[in-house]
């Protein structure tokens, strides 16, 4: 313990605003120190310690923290809850995206029945929109018009006769917004869609015409050709069907219609012209 060196007194105190400790018994200077400009949490006499512990303002030095305790819990029990809230904001969106395909799965069931489409294109398309959707095609866009454009690519990939216009209405967008999105499917996806081929949609045109297998298998003849020599191509495929269809009944005798197998094919009746009078320039003539 320090004393005083005059009178051996153990009395002494540090006065601040001098900057120097004064023993209070004769009134030495006992030595002289820096001011220090801080707050003094210091006691130099048991009364006063024991007045300073009475207001919190007495710390021991080897113990003292400075508040950084609670300044440190503070912090970590802010950073538990962030990521309390972070995790809990993770499991809703999962929960969000999950309730969301769910949805469109059960939507993309009931066009599969509307369109009597073939369990492996509606399974195709079923993996195709899983696919979109966990790349983030689907997000920020019309899940119609992602819909209808997964059900086309399944037809256009399994040969399933169903044109653009009859996925488009059934989901009631145009075919240009269709276009749009299987044009997406493709380019960031590169899901395969193949061209679409007149010989799928010969067999939807006779069976709705009540026309004979026979017929079919000749209608089938001209397509082929036809696409051999290339005329398909570029070429609206049922279009293309609904003409070689025309010519064979001609052919064969069998009285049917521009206009009924228009309707059947879901064309105009100036398309099945046109077509009709390249095959005869360019298949019929060689054949």
């Amino acid at each position: 313990m320090e004393t005083c060196p005059v009178c051996g007194g153990s009395n002494l105190a540090y006065e601040p605003e001098i900057g120097e400790v004064v023993c209070h018994d004769c009134g030495v200077i006992v030595s002289e120190r820096m001011v220090d400009a801080g707050r003094d949490w210091r006691g130099f006499d048991s009364e006063e310690f024991r007045s300073r512990a009475r207001t919190g303002a007495a710390i021991r030095p080897d113990s003292a923290n400075y508040n950084l305790t609670s300044d440190i819990q503070a912090t970590r029990e802010s950073s538990a809850i962030a990521k309390r809230l972070a995790k809990t904001q993770k499991m809703i969106r999962s929960v969000s995206r999950e309730k969301a395909l769910r949805n469109a799965l059960r939507m993309l069931q009931q066009a599969s029945a509307k369109l009597n489409l073939p369990r492996v294109a509606s399974q195709d398309a079923a993996i195709l929109y899983r696919k979109a959707s966990s790349a983030g095609l689907v997000k920020g866009r019309s899940v119609k018009s992602m819909l209808a454009a997964v059900v086309y690519a399944a037809c256009r990939r399994t040969h399933t006769p169903r044109s653009m216009g009859e996925v488009a209405e059934y989901f009631k967008i145009s075919e240009k917004e269709l276009g749009k999105s299987l044009r997406l499917l493709f380019k960031r996806m590169g899901v395969n869609i193949p061209p679409p081929s007149p010989s799928d949609y010969i067999p939807v045109i006779a069976s709705k015409l009540g026309l004979p297998d026979k017929l079919v298998a000749r209608s089938l003849q001209i397509v082929k050709a036809a696409r051999e020599k290339g005329i398909t191509t570029g070429k609206e495929p049922w279009g293309v069907s609904a003409a070689a269809i025309y010519l064979a009944c001609q052919e064969a005798g069998i009285h049917r219609t521009q206009r009924e197998i228009s309707l059947a094919a879901g064309v105009t009746e100036v398309t099945i012209r046109n077509r009709s009078r390249e095959l005869l320039e360019k298949v019929f003539t060689a054949m």
